[in-house]
């Protein structure tokens, strides 16, 4: 279990997804890992608004709503991101999104988890006919998954029976087998076997990226945890900051910075540590 702490986190590498003018997200995400001794391999993001809509999927824009050019591009920055997975052979990879964050306590949580992870592997995810000793990746986390959610944003409710490890502060964390119901991509791993499945389902969608992941768990083995050990950074300063694909300009401002679920964030802390006295833990 050893891997699981090290600068990877038990994968063989981290990729974080951003748009390259983002640059404010690119400094806080960087110094952030680094404080953490995480190592992190970064992908661009692309605008939908500068794609050729010859490589557009073939059905976008084809159901009952009409999907925005900010929701193409994270499309295509995702499908970047996993298919750089499957050029590269890589065993495993961590996918996160450029205003991630996690708590303090992220490898212990993750030792934590993947115990509760090899547990539902050894059980019996489903009935498997993908491993093999040839595809087996003996990933600390177990082989007997496709994609597992460390950082969603909604999932469909835990089973009753479903094994838990505890949290900060008080929060009880649930690991559980899901086949659709998940909203947002604020950190997923994948395997080198279920990286070309991945790639594979993504080719050609007609929704949001994570609503479009979500329906691959109804064919493929998924695991998620609730509360999510990733999540996604509200920074200080204007709330237009909050999203890249969104439009948040409502005039609102952040006094101090904000990520939802994580008791001890990680750029909090490191911003107390580092950053500007006077705006000590505020961005």
């Amino acid at each position: 279990m050893s891997s699981v702490t090290n600068r990877t986190l038990g994968f063989e590498k981290i990729l974080a997804v951003g748009l390259p003018e983002r640059s404010d997200r690119r400094d806080t995400l960087t110094m952030t890992a680094t404080v953490n001794d995480i190592e992190l391999e970064w992908v661009d993001a692309v605008k939908g608004s500068e794609m050729n809509k010859k490589a557009w999927p073939a059905h976008w824009n084809t159901g009952k709503v009409n999907r925005t050019l900010a929701e193409l591009g994270n499309w295509r920055s995702h499908l970047n991101a996993v298919r750089r997975v499957v050029e590269s052979g890589w065993s495993s990879a961590l996918i996160i999104e450029d205003d991630a964050d996690w708590d303090i306590a992220l490898k212990s949580q993750l030792q934590n988890f993947a115990n509760r992870t090899r547990t539902l592997s050894n059980n019996g995810l489903n009935e498997s006919l993908w491993i093999t000793s040839e595809t087996a990746t003996h990933s600390p986390y177990g082989d007997d998954w496709d994609l597992l959610y460390l950082g969603s944003c909604a999932n469909p409710p835990a089973p009753d029976n479903s094994p838990t490890f505890p949290g900060e502060a008080g929060q009880a964390h649930w690991v559980f087998p899901v086949n659709g119901g998940m909203s947002c991509l604020y950190g997923y791993a994948i395997n080198a076997r279920s990286a070309r499945t991945l790639m594979g389902w993504l080719l050609d969608v007609r929704d949001p990226t994570d609503f479009a992941v979500s329906s691959y768990c109804g064919h493929f083995r998924c695991i998620a945890v609730w509360p999510e050990l990733i999540g996604t950074h509200k920074p200080a300063g204007p709330q237009t900051k909050d999203s890249s694909i969104q439009s948040t300009d409502n005039g609102g401002f952040r006094e101090k910075g904000v990520t939802r679920n994580i008791v001890h964030s990680a750029i909090l802390d490191m911003l107390a540590r580092f950053g500007p006295t006077e705006l000590n833990g505020s961005v």
